[in-house]
């Protein structure tokens, strides 16, 4: 790991795009320390000062109490799916696998929806998965693991909620801080999220 001192020297060297690109699109998974020799250099080279503000709705992170009752005002919004408030939202994994031959389509998204729905759009997806998932040799594989664990995974439905509702809080900081946090955009951003293709090695396991 560099020091802080390399790190500086680092940051002197590196251009305004490159200077704005951090800024834009890196500060969230900065230490505290380098975050400030961000700003640092954003300052004197007399950077736009918006970059700045942006850093710190990016980096000021929702803990403890504040995290939780973001959380559970998620939790208590309408269902995107059928609009019913019934008992509270949970977070749902849903896979699923299509495969023709040479080719294999996965698919992976984390929806945000009322019990009944979420169960509804996953036993949806496994059954699409079990029916053709299995026409190539890597569907094969991919399908006969995915089966398996979204089946095992009702099982584990809080755990696997919770991990999915805590990681749209640690993703959308800097959005939360800069639109707030009121149902409409609350409402907006799960929405959009819900439609979001996740990276297969985002997932989370039943274990």
């Amino acid at each position: 790991m560099y020091s802080i001192e390399e790190i500086r020297e680092n940051y002197k060297g590196f251009s305004d795009s490159k200077i704005e690109n951090i800024a834009k699109k890196e500060s969230k998974g900065l230490r505290k320390e380098v975050v400030g020799i961000l700003k640092e250099e954003i300052e004197k080279r007399n950077l736009d000062k918006n970059l700045i503000s942006w850093v710190e709705t990016e980096t000021k992170t929702f803990d403890g109490i504040e995290r939780e009752s973001l959380i559970k005002k998620i939790q208590h919004l309408n269902c995107p799916k059928c609009s019913e408030k019934k008992d509270r939202l949970y977070g749902f994994e849903i896979n699923k696998v299509m495969s023709f031959l040479l080719l294999t389509f996965i698919s992976r998204k984390e929806k945000v929806l009322c019990k009944s729905c979420g169960k509804k759009e996953k036993l949806k997806a496994i059954i699409i998965t079990f029916f053709t998932g299995w026409w190539s040799v890597n569907g094969f594989l991919k399908t006969f693991w995915v089966v398996i664990m979204d089946t095992t995974n009702f099982l584990y439905l809080d755990k696997i909620s919770q991990k999915i509702l805590k990681r749209i809080v640690d993703e959308n900081t800097g959005y939360f801080r800069r639109k707030g946090t009121e149902n409409g955009t609350l409402n907006q951003l799960i929405k959009k999220r819900n439609e979001k293709e996740i990276m297969e090695d985002e997932g989370y396991d039943f274990v």
